[in-house]
């Protein structure tokens, strides 16, 4: 049984901080359906009550994921949306000026509901009768797991701005203030090693149930390996983002801890945690796929065009990944040829398939990213060998060009080649690999006047709490 959705009803409280201006007009609660009352929760909360508020994380985690990848896919230039019926899709989100209210401030509001839940989560847990320390410790690692991934995402989603990070306040108080993009970074890091040793202490089973998408990864145990996982992805934003020059060791460290395997290739690509989505009622679909003569999504034509080959045949990454639509769409100036199919129906890529599953983090991203820690303290030969074997497994390509004593940079050009064919479609990867390795000028213009955007700006909605006008800093005003 799937319990993406568990119809428990209920309200929860929603703010992220200060969104007092953004909910002005109305209660600052709603229903959430995936989650008990804010006073049974801080009340009296039960072993029962707590697992269905961890239902309502594991729902919450997949907040904005949808907005993410479409948005930073016209950011990067993995792909357009020629639907036609919004012009800010070939305006706004290719040359600017960024609108505070508009699509520019998206991907704020998700995670910071999932932190304002996770904390209510997290205070409730100590009170909670019939749970054993052990299980207190279980699930007080799986909720500082997710939230200090929300942290991270909102703080690479805006960079130099700055974010807030302590936002466990009153509503109705003083807004959180923001921090520099370095620590905000620095806390999400924290508080994922936190939710590491919570995890170790945890047992053998969490007090709730894990819902689909974390096969393998269903107890503390398995759980804490995605964890290191992702702090392995994010000790590596830190030493690139912001020079953090420490935490390539650290990031080698967590990476050991993770699932990482180069056995069982290429199956064990795949291997990870997943966005699970479904055709259910009631069940979250899956945002991107759709059929082959949509209008919406299409393929940037320097993906379809810079694929490597071998023998004369191309990357299959992008043949898989990728097909011809058949047609071309001029709107604006920006030209589709191909649209993605990666999520379409395994038997007929035409079509759509709304339960196909979107990877959050899997052995194919650590593979390319040991490549990168390895390559950066000192093991060049064994970062060249992680890049063949995805390139081998994943691309059906043969050995890359670069070596051992490459130059760093030509290793580079390697690397975000292969996480852009593997990873397109999936997180922005490269939009954000663009920004984190200061290679935004590499990637394509389109048309004179297109830009290529350093981070998202602050929503309005922050900028009025604080009585700043917009677009603000809140960093240095």
């Amino acid at each position: 049984m799937r319990i993406l959705n568990s119809r428990i009803a209920g309200r929860s409280l929603l703010a992220p901080l200060a969104l007092t201006a953004a909910l002005g007009c109305g209660e600052l609660d709603i229903l959430n359906t995936n989650a008990p009352t804010l006073e049974t929760l801080t009340g009296a909360p039960t072993r029962a009550i707590l697992a269905r508020a961890a239902t309502g994380i594991f729902s919450q985690a997949y907040n904005d994921v949808a907005t993410e990848v479409t948005v930073y896919a016209l950011y990067g230039r993995e792909g357009y949306n020629l639907l036609g019926n919004d012009p800010r899709e070939t305006q706004e989100q290719f040359r600017g000026p960024p609108d505070p209210t508009g699509r520019h401030s998206a991907n704020w509001i998700g995670p910071y509901q999932t932190i304002r839940t996770v904390n209510t989560y997290l205070k409730a847990l100590p009170a909670a009768a019939g749970m054993t320390p052990a299980e207190v410790k279980a699930s007080q690692g799986f909720a500082k797991t997710v939230k200090a991934w929300m942290l991270h995402r909102v703080a690479v989603r805006t960079g130099a701005l700055g974010v807030p990070i302590d936002v466990d306040q009153e509503l109705g108080g003083a807004p959180a203030p923001f921090v520099s993009f370095t620590t905000a970074l620095q806390a999400a890091t924290t508080l994922m090693d936190e939710a590491y040793q919570d995890l170790l202490a945890g047992g053998t089973a969490f007090p709730f149930t894990v819902p689909p998408g974390y096969t393998g990864f269903n107890t503390p145990a398995t759980f804490a390996r995605f964890n290191r996982a992702l702090a392995a992805k994010m000790y590596v934003h830190r030493a690139t983002f912001v020079n953090c020059s420490a935490c390539w060791a650290q990031a080698s460290t967590a990476m050991g801890l993770s699932f990482v395997t180069d056995a069982g290739l290429p199956g064990s690509l795949a291997n990870g945690v997943l966005y699970q989505y479904s055709t259910a009622a009631n069940e979250p679909t899956n945002p991107v796929t759709e059929p082959i003569s949509s209008q919406r999504y299409w393929v940037h034509p320097s993906i379809v065009n810079g694929a490597q080959s071998t023998a004369g045949v191309p990357d299959r990454r992008l043949t898989t990944k990728v097909r011809a639509a058949g047609r071309t769409l001029n709107l604006n100036d920006l030209v589709g040829t191909h649209k993605p199919v990666m999520y379409n129906s395994a038997t007929d890529p035409t079509q759509a398939n709304l339960g196909a599953a979107i990877p959050w983090i899997n052995n194919e991203e650590l593979l390319l990213l040991r490549a990168e820690i390895r390559w950066f303290t000192g093991a060049q030969a064994g970062a060249v060998s992680d890049i063949n074997l995805v390139r081998f497994h994943a691309g059906g390509l043969g050995p890359a060009t670069v070596t051992a004593t490459s130059s760093t940079a030509d290793f580079i050009t390697e690397l975000l080649y292969n996480r852009t064919y593997s990873l397109m479609w999936t997180q922005g990867t490269r939009w954000i690999d663009a920004r984190r390795h200061g290679r935004t000028t590499s990637l394509p213009l389109d048309r004179p006047g297109d830009i290529i955007y350093p981070n998202m700006i602050v929503p309005a909605a922050e900028c009025d709490a604080r009585r700043l006008p917009t677009p603000c800093t809140p960093l240095t005003s």
